[in-house]
């Protein structure tokens, strides 16, 4: 492991070692990190401080938002924007106050400051953990961790490889919606991989209908194909709708509408002009016919909450049948060789690429970034992750209108086999 390790790099280890694994190298930094040290002996505060130190033979990156040489030692501090405390600031917090302290930095204490707490933290009481996570993040394992689905997964560039792992184990994870309660069900009644569903005809917790979605769900995988759980209803032309919302700030910063092919933002640059973007958005799309797509319940459930906001009821009950999402039509319809159905997954397997590595949080990131610097790149970063989420959203209609006489038909060809 050559390429030194940042925190961010840790937490990605906490939530999925998997794709720890599978990221490692391929992460962009902008420049070698400029080491802080001699600014820090001469007992300067310093604004972002890096210092670098090995542990178990591996470089880690300690870069704190702020040191502050103290009469007992040095005080970090760590910025968030959350509205509460977390946990897992704690090993956060032992993470750069180690390093500090391996590198002659002995640190007293370290803050965890939001606009909405501020809490301080002795880090020596998260240290133990902190050990065991160094030790297991440089521990040389040459096979990749078994994937693991959580909802984490739904932005992650995996999904489609991890499928494949789970599929070759034919493990039952690899049913999308298959919750653990499900599943330990499943086990009692001796199902424990996806051919034991396919060969099972009688299930004691579960009705014939579940019990033939779950085969048809099981065979989709085992075949690597999609296949049709009921027949597609029709989805005639229409606009495709992506909100961006900025989570801290309280409000939604982009709406991104593809008309045609022709891709139309809406941007609010602060809480103040919310509702006027808002009712701009409303007139745009009350002049256009056809349904609204989108994916997943975010759109219709925030457009009905920033009516009632904006005074503009009565023009929202005049959309709101328009709206069709998209995800629910698929995952009623629709079995496909994926335990992920979010937006990122589902149209990666049909060969869509984002242009950029963002996602929700990052681009809400970029664009606070763009508010302070007003760098014109930033922005356009942000949009185009907008707009290639409504190209996929277009795309995943496509691919369901098209899914027509042969998909059915193979789908019985399925059935008739069963029931033989």
């Amino acid at each position: 492991m050559n390429e030194p390790i940042w925190y961010d790099d840790l937490e990605q280890f906490l939530l999925c070692p998997r794709r720890f694994q599978l990221d490692k190298g391929t992460i962009e930094r902008s420049e070698a990190p400029l080491d802080s040290s001699e600014l820090l002996r001469f007992g300067f505060s310093v604004e972002r401080p890096i210092l670098e130190a090995e542990i178990f033979g591996v470089r880690f990156i300690a870069d704190p938002d702020l040191a502050v040489l103290e009469e007992n030692g040095w005080r970090l501090v760590l910025k968030k924007e959350a509205k509460r405390f977390k946990q897992k600031y704690a090993v956060e917090a032992a993470y750069h106050a180690y390093i500090f302290s391996q590198r002659g930095f002995p640190v007293n204490r370290v803050t965890i400051s939001s606009p909405y707490f501020e809490v301080d933290l002795d880090w020596r009481d998260a240290l133990p953990r902190l050990i065991s996570l160094l030790e297991n993040i440089t521990t040389f394992r040459e096979e990749l961790y078994d994937p693991r689905p959580t909802s984490l997964c739904k932005t992650c560039p995996h999904v489609i490889e991890c499928s494949e792992a789970l599929i070759r184990k034919k493990d039952l994870l690899a049913i999308h919606g298959l919750n653990e309660r499900t599943r330990a069900k499943l086990l009692r009644e001796g199902i424990e991989d996806l051919e034991d569903l396919l060969n099972t005809q009688k299930l004691k917790d579960f009705s014939k209908d579940v019990l033939e979605k779950l085969k048809k769900k099981a065979t989709a995988l085992l075949e690597r194909r999609p296949i049709l759980l009921e027949s597609i209803p029709a989805l005639p032309e229409g606009l495709f709708l992506d909100i961006e919302s900025h989570v801290v700030a309280g409000y939604d910063y982009l709406f991104g509408i593809l008309s045609g092919d022709e891709y139309i933002p809406f941007l609010c640059e602060d809480k103040e002009h919310e509702g006027a973007v808002f009712k701009r958005v409303i007139d745009f799309l009350l002049s256009k016919d056809g349904p609204i797509y989108h994916y997943c319940a975010y759109e219709p459930t925030h457009f009905r909450e920033l009516a009632r906001l904006h005074g503009v009821e009565s023009d929202y009950i005049r959309l709101r049948k328009r709206f069709v999402d998209v995800y629910q039509i698929l995952s009623r319809h629709v079995a496909l060789p994926l335990f992920s159905y979010s937006l990122k997954s589902v149209a990666r397997y049909y060969g869509f690429s984002w242009r950029t590595k963002l996602d929700g949080w990052r681009a809400c990131k970029y664009f606070q970034m763009w508010l302070s610097t007003k760098d014109p790149s930033l922005l356009d970063t942000v949009m185009k992750y907008n707009e290639d989420d409504v190209r996929a959203t277009q795309l995943l209609v496509e691919k369901l209108r098209s899914m027509g006489f042969n998909e059915t038909l193979r789908m019985s060809n399925v059935t008739a086999k069963e029931s033989r």
